[in-house]
């Protein structure tokens, strides 16, 4: 059977690996219901963190369900591919939101966050060429 579980080696574990992304985001994506940051690394793979308030989503349970729909979207969606640290912050009105919706939600946060980078990286690549 395939392992599907999103291991520690690909999520955001310590303080200070929060506080770098919170400190230092190269890139932003926003939505209503939802905060990406995420800043370049040296790892060679992406790595997640999840903040999911009491303010903003009330309920333990769907505070869980919205951060399992955030973990398998990025497992499946292959923000993997890239070096990034990336941080979700969950707003108001996310928990309101059928799985669907996120899913979808998600994939667009990602695609944008996707494009940001790749465009920094290639504006890099044509700085240091020049």
């Amino acid at each position: 059977m395939a392992d599907y579980a999103l291991t520690k080696s690909r999520r955001l574990l310590t303080p200070l690996d929060y506080s770098a992304v919170f400190d230092g985001a190269d890139y932003k994506v926003s939505d209503r219901s939802v905060l990406v940051l995420a800043i370049n690394n040296e790892l060679g793979y992406s790595r997640l963190g999840l903040v999911m308030a009491k303010k903003n989503i009330r309920l333990a349970v769907q505070r869980n369900r919205i951060k399992r729909q955030i973990r398998e979207s990025f497992r499946t969606n292959d923000i993997g591919r890239g070096s990034l640290d990336i941080v979700v912050l969950a707003r108001r009105g996310l928990d309101q939101m059928e799985n669907e919706a996120v899913r979808s939600l998600l994939t667009t946060c990602w695609d944008k966050l996707l494009a940001k980078a790749s465009h920094a990286a290639h504006s890099q690549l044509n700085a240091e060429k020049v």
